[in-house]
């Protein structure tokens, strides 16, 4: 009987050992592990998307939100502005002593403060890994954790700023704190993450600037006619808010306190001026309307001496969390500053007229037409001293650089100065419309000055007065050239002057 007990004690035992392993063996088989490295940063990566370490999707560089104005500088000079917004699928800027986009994500600086914490799908708190430095020896930040899916929120500041207070160890819903100035450049990523029993998850997270970074490029195209910059005092921009309240689940935050002008510290020689990449607090809801005034900028151009004016723009649109590039030239007013070329040209065609008063509101209008033996001096008597008729050589300097048959505004012409159709900023080129229905035909002799059957444009190529003949721009379908026709025909003009 004591033998047959012993037995059964036995036969439990080893019924219980097993049931034990069977029970380990599933703990293990509910467990991952997580690794997560953060893998760079950028603006307005807002698809809150981690990219897992052997993900093939393609980073992509674009610019959108191109805005442009124009504003007088003085009553001789204009300012052309382009206001771009520069987003990246990965990263742009790891400091803001670097502007340039890049296709691959950029680490944080050396010395940044950052943590990244831990929630259940519940949002209850599971850990942190307390406020750390970053340097490029930076490893992951690996733990196990039970099968389900987590939420995990980044957090960065520049090198030298002060991280903030944050109580972590809370509902991830109700976690929020103060940001003292946009200074503190703060960085954010918030991301789901789906951990299976078994397996090792490795997740490369791309952090997101939370606040506005505006750099401004100011750049005289010429230094005898516009001048270089010699002086530039009083630049602000607007708004900038003192401080703001933000959310740790959501990334988002509220403006607090009120908007004072931030200032724009401008360094530069000759002809171009650039401003250190200045961090703002916009409005948190929508479009910002903002504005940029750079105070008084002085001149000093060699054929009109030292001037002075103000740049102010206004209503610019100013999106938080986002990097603007703002590029403003300084060029006569009335004036076309295409890329590479040596001279300026007229923003239109001139008026009709004897002697025309003006000039069109557009480069797409077609304007008047006027004959070749007494339009030499209109230029100069609607635009200024310095202003003529193109030469055949500067035509052909323009058209050496390129031309591609388009529409500006719903009209066929060719644009000169590039050799693909632009998209945006058609301004910075040359567009001759195709204006051959209102040219006046006129003049007799031989025929090979007549105007070809098959233009479809014709403008002057000279500025001088000839007996009989002259060159003119002959746009058709499928070619820009210059040819001689007879000074009577009356067909458009386009103004230049040398830079």
């Amino acid at each position: 009987m004591k033998r047959n007990i012993t037995k059964i004690l036995l036969a439990l035992t080893v019924i219980a050992s097993a049931c034990n392993k069977k029970n380990d063996t599933n703990t293990d088989v509910d467990k991952g592990e997580v690794s997560i490295k953060i893998a760079g940063i950028s603006y307005s990566d807002n698809d809150g998307n981690l990219q897992t370490k052997a993900s093939t999707a393609k980073s992509q560089v674009s610019t959108t939100g191109i805005q442009n104005k124009t504003v007088p500088f003085n009553n001789e000079i204009d300012v052309k502005a382009t206001l771009t917004a520069v987003t990246s699928s990965s990263a742009l800027r790891a400091s803001a002593g670097s502007t340039k986009a890049s296709t691959a994500p950029i680490a944080l600086d050396n010395g940044a403060k950052y943590l990244i914490a831990a929630y259940d799908a519940s949002g209850n708190y599971v850990n942190n890994t307390g406020v750390l430095t970053y340097s490029n020896a930076s490893t992951n930040w690996t733990m196990t954790l039970s099968a389900g899916t987590y939420t995990f929120v980044a957090l960065a500041v520049d090198p030298g700023q002060t991280f903030p207070t944050i109580n972590l160890n809370q509902n991830l819903a109700n976690i929020s704190f103060n940001v003292s100035g946009a200074d503190t450049d703060l960085l954010w990523k918030k991301q789901s993450v789906t951990i299976a029993g078994g397996q090792n998850t490795v997740q490369n997270l791309v952090l997101s600037h939370v606040f506005t970074e505006v750099k401004a490029t100011l750049e005289s195209t010429s230094a005898n006619v516009v001048g270089n910059i010699t002086a530039m005092v009083g630049g602000t921009i607007t708004p900038n808010y003192q401080s703001a309240t933000f959310s740790f689940a959501s990334g988002t935050y509220t403006q607090v306190g009120q908007s004072l002008n931030r200032a724009l510290s401008f360094t530069g020689t000759g002809l171009t001026w650039s401003s250190n990449p200045t961090l703002i607090i916009t409005e948190a809801a929508g479009t910002t309307a903002g504005k940029i005034n750079f105070g008084t900028v002085t001149l000093n151009a060699t054929q009109t001496g030292v001037r002075s004016g103000l740049i102010d723009l206004s209503n610019l649109s100013l999106q938080k969390g986002t990097k603007y590039d703002l590029k403003l030239r300084l060029v006569p007013r009335g004036a076309l500053d295409i890329p590479n070329s040596n001279y300026y040209w007229g923003s239109a065609n001139l008026k009709a007229g004897s002697p025309p008063t003006a000039v069109e509101a557009a480069q797409y209008v077609l304007g008047g037409v006027h004959n070749g033996g007494g339009s030499q001096g209109y230029c100069s008597t609607v635009l200024g001293t310095g202003w003529q008729t193109p030469s055949q050589a500067e035509y052909e300097s323009l058209i050496a650089a390129g031309k591609a048959r388009g529409t500006y505004n719903g009209q066929t012409g060719w644009f000169l100065g590039t050799a693909t159709v632009p998209t945006t900023n058609l301004d910075n080129y040359m567009f001759l419309p195709d204006n051959k229905s209102v040219v006046v035909e006129s003049g007799s002799g031989n025929v090979s000055t007549h105007i070809p059957a098959d233009a479809l444009g014709v403008y002057w190529a000279d500025r001088t007065v000839q007996g009989t003949a002259k060159p003119a721009v002959i746009l058709t379908a499928t070619d820009v050239y210059i040819m001689p026709i007879h000074q009577n025909n009356a067909i458009g003009i386009r103004c230049v002057r040398n830079k």
